[in-house]
């Protein structure tokens, strides 16, 4: 997994009126492996960062996204709500975020998401990547 590029939004974006962060990430051989064929990695993230289980996702409800993980979602999107998570945590409100393909490019991906901080929200990226 490598990160090709980062973009920061400061004013309004193709994103909306919010500040955003994107990153464009090629998941490389791991395009072929979503979260529910990833053993025990959903239950480890879980443990590690617990707060997770408030994000509502696509659902729109706490434990949308623990439900989107058991499911089977790919590491670009759990990459966004751990970015999102981590500025939350680091005392920076944030719950915007979306995940797409890159156009084209197999396993290439466009991670967004919002933040408040500048030097939070791209730190907040690395960090979700190492994990």
């Amino acid at each position: 997994m490598r990160v090709l590029e980062t973009r920061v939004y400061r004013g309004p974006n193709p994103y909306g009126y919010r500040p955003v962060i994107r990153f464009k990430l090629d998941l490389g051989p791991l395009e072929d492996y979503p979260s529910s064929k990833l053993g025990t990695f959903s239950d480890q993230l879980l443990e590690l960062i617990p707060t997770l289980h408030e994000h509502g996702c696509s659902y729109g409800e706490p434990g949308g996204f623990v439900r989107r993980l058991r499911e089977g979602t790919w590491l670009g999107h759990i990459a966004e709500h751990i970015a999102l998570e981590l500025q939350c945590l680091a005392g920076t409100p944030v719950t915007y975020g979306k995940t797409r393909g890159a156009g084209e490019e197999h396993g290439v991906y466009y991670v967004v998401y919002s933040y408040i901080e500048e030097r939070v929200g791209l730190l907040s990226a690395r960090l979700a990547l190492r994990l």
